[in-house]
C-alpha cells in the first residue's frame, strides 16, 4: 500500500473522500505529474515541486500551491497565510470543490509551473544582501 493511501485512510471520512477526489483530481488533470510521500504529506512534482495536500488541524483539508502567491490575484480563494511563496484553499466539504474552483485553479498552476520553469523564474527572489560596515 502507497504511503499517500495510508495517509488518506486515517483521516475522518469527510476530510478523506476531499483528498481522494483532490488527489484523482491533480492526477488526472495535469497527466505528467509525479506523486510522493514527502514531509509526511501527500506531494505532487510537476517541473519541480508543485502542491500538496495537507490535513488541518481544526478540521478540513487544504491544497497548497508551491508557487501560490503568483496566483492570488487571479484566484483570491488563494491565502497565504504568513507563508512567502506558499498559498493554500481550505475546504471543508466535497462542495467545496466546485464552488472554490480547484479544476480551475489546477490547471493554472500547471500553466504557470511549467511556464516558470521554462522561463527560469525563481520560486523565491532573495532579499539583497545588507552591506557589511
Amino acid at each position: 500500500m502507497l504511503q499517500v493511501d495510508v495517509f488518506i485512510e486515517q483521516l475522518p471520512e469527510t476530510e478523506a473522500l476531499i483528498a481522494t477526489h483532490l488527489r484523482k483530481l491533480i492526477l488526472q488533470t495535469v497527466p505528467a505529474i509525479t506523486e510522493k510521500f514527502s514531509f509526511k504529506t501527500p506531494f505532487y512534482h510537476y517541473h519541480g515541486m508543485f502542491c500538496y495536500i495537507s490535513k488541518l488541524k481544526k478540521g478540513g483539508i487544504e491544497l497548497c500551491f508551491c508557487r501560490g502567491k503568483d496566483l492570488e490575484d487571479a484566484f483570491p480563494q488563494l491565502e497565504q497565510r504568513g507563508r512567502s511563496i506558499i498559498a493554500g484553499v481550505t475546504l471543508r466539504q466535497m462542495t467545496d470543490i466546485v464552488t472554490l474552483e480547484i479544476a480551475s485553479l489546477i490547471m493554472a498552476a500547471a500553466a504557470w509551473q511549467a511556464q516558470a520553469k521554462q522561463e527560469g523564474v525563481p520560486m523565491l527572489i532573495a532579499p539583497p544582501r545588507k552591506k557589511k560596515q
